[in-house]
């Protein structure tokens, strides 16, 4: 199939951005390291005690995350595409991470729509199943944040010596108000027709109405693939059961780095708890290529709990496995669509 109309993403990779971002990456490790400098000796020390197959067995547990996006792409996609393969919806992991690091984010839509362009879907559709995707994801850490709270709240704040429970769990709430309208959007009719109201206030200037024009577009297009992926409720709950998965899986990253590492006692769902209102926190927080808001959450949650040493020895581990593996082996994955996209490119001139 030839696709010599399909316009190149205009927010992808080039070597200048690329290596910017990779700087600004390895800047904000050292800072990290650097922050944490009086408790480097026992960082290390804790470290030490990771055997190469448990180091190996996190880093694996890491990987999880982009391969479970990865069905979960091929899932939603096949609703359009039929036969659409599980490597593509990897790819689309990949390009995720990747634009994640190396655009600082705003390349990644852009990558992802153009590479599902290439399989002959549009690129507003593919605009808008990415963002369903994303929505599903939001939804799905809200889901489990909520589920983890009405059962182990009480000994949350029982637990919490330093008091600093008192003030996020509020936070968390008002992330969860946001994420929860940011899921009505994109399923709420009523909702949309607000969100189509308040669009046509904006100012008159040509400025905003260009935008008021961009942003009804990429409106329509979600509410077009909403309306469509809705109506399948089997896919639905294929898809945030995945999305829950991931996220648990994820989550009990911290429990047996706790455990081979010898920090504090917690239960395994004591873990999956903290991990679960960190992940929550963390869409509070600013954050630079993927940077700085877990890093900040993780510490606030945990570290009443663990200390800052143990607190930062885990979340060495935790960001390693969910952060730079991911990223090493996006970079892989990127390499590899880079030339497949060249090959499309050469059979379409």
């Amino acid at each position: 199939m030839r696709h010599n109309n399909q316009p190149q993403p205009a927010g992808g990779f080039s070597v200048r951005r690329g290596l910017l971002s990779v700087l600004t990456l390895l800047v904000l490790t050292g800072l990290m390291f650097y922050i944490f400098k009086d408790h480097l000796p026992e960082i290390s020390a804790a470290l030490g005690k990771l055997s190469l197959g448990q180091a190996a067995l996190l880093l694996a547990l890491g990987l999880t995350y982009p391969v479970l996006e990865g069905i979960i792409s091929q899932r939603i996609l096949s609703s359009r595409l039929p036969g659409y393969p599980f490597r593509r919806g990897l790819d689309l992991a990949f390009l995720g991470a990747f634009g994640n690091v190396v655009t600082f984010g705003a390349g990644t839509t852009a990558m992802q729509a153009y590479d599902i362009s290439l399989q002959g879907l549009g690129i507003g559709p593919g605009i808008g199943l990415t963002t369903l995707q994303y929505v599903f994801h939001k939804g799905a850490v809200l889901l489990v944040a909520a589920v983890l709270l009405v059962f182990y709240g009480g000994w949350l704040l029982a637990a919490d010596t330093a008091g600093l429970m008192q003030y996020l769990l509020p936070a968390c709430l008002m992330v969860a108000a946001i994420i929860l309208a940011l899921v009505l959007v994109c399923t709420s009719r009523t909702v949309q027709g607000l969100v189509y109201r308040l669009l046509g206030l904006l100012p008159k200037t040509d400025k905003w109405q260009a935008r008021r024009q961009s942003w009804t577009a990429q409106l329509d297009g979600l509410r077009a693939e909403s309306r469509l992926l809705l109506q399948n409720r089997g896919l639905c709950l294929q898809v945030v059961a995945l999305q829950v998965c991931k996220l648990m899986v994820m989550y009990a990253i911290p429990w047996l780095g706790a455990r081979f590492m010898g920090l504090g006692d917690l239960t395994f769902w004591q873990a999956e708890t903290l991990a679960a209102l960190m992940m929550l926190l963390s869409n509070a927080l600013p954050n630079l290529g993927g940077m700085g808001s877990i890093e900040t959450a993780f510490y606030l949650i945990f570290s009443g709990f663990l200390g800052d040493s143990g607190t930062m020895s885990l979340l060495v581990v935790y960001r390693a496995a969910t952060y730079y593996m991911p990223f090493a082996a996006s970079c892989v994955g990127f390499f590899l669509i880079q030339r497949r996209w060249t090959r499309a490119r050469r059979q379409a001139s």
